[in-house]
């Protein structure tokens, strides 16, 4: 793929970036409500957040917080993996917890597009120079916000994660068959045994 015209930015550049909902204590301790609260539990890097599994409860505060939307990225700021995933399903009122940050994009760039990229070896070496912390990694706000993001144009974004998603595609239908046949081989291995038995 013949890629021109590449514009380099920071992150805050392309961006709006926020931290997620300041929440004091547990989650669950919160009394239930309608809210879906997303926890690094709800999340998978590959398959995004599991909105059935989250916390629905009331948010302990009169202000209006800014609810997460379809098309936000979030990116798990704490641990050992620092990674991207774009929202999609979003309910009507939905926040995270302060593990994340939200990037909300503010210019032309598709936001499967830089989820993709953040979760690239290039920006993955930069967070893993510049996380902090001795027992528990953490990325700090300034670290994200000057995390360069390379900017081909619109169609060649939406063309790279055509191929992303291609090439995703082809490795969960392989590892699909590789279950399969596992599953094939220890139904033999087991019948063999049966046999044994029945002699």
């Amino acid at each position: 793929m013949d890629i021109d015209a590449i514009k380099y930015e920071n992150l805050s550049a392309v961006a709006a970036i926020s931290a997620g909902f300041p929440l004091r204590g547990a989650v669950d301790k919160l009394e239930n409500g309608d809210t879906a609260v997303v926890q690094m539990r709800n999340v998978d890097a590959s398959t995004g957040v599991s909105w059935k599994t989250t916390s629905k409860v009331t948010l302990p505060t009169k202000r209006k917080p800014d609810w997460l939307q379809n098309g936000d990225v979030i990116f798990s700021a704490r641990g050992v993996n620092n990674y991207a995933v774009v929202l999609d399903g979003v309910p009507p009122t939905a926040v995270c917890s302060p593990h994340f940050f939200v990037l909300r994009i503010k210019n032309e760039c598709d936001p499967v597009f830089l989820a993709w990229q953040i979760n690239q070896k290039p920006a993955q070496e930069y967070l893993k120079r510049s996380a902090t912390g001795s027992h528990i990694l953490n990325i700090r706000r300034e670290v994200i916000e000057n995390l360069k993001i390379a900017l081909p144009s619109l169609n060649q974004q939406r063309m790279i994660v055509q191929h992303f998603q291609a090439a995703t595609a082809e490795r969960h239908a392989l590892e699909e068959l590789i279950e399969n046949r596992n599953h094939e081989i220890e139904a033999i291995a087991l019948g063999l045994f049966q046999n044994k038995l029945r002699g």
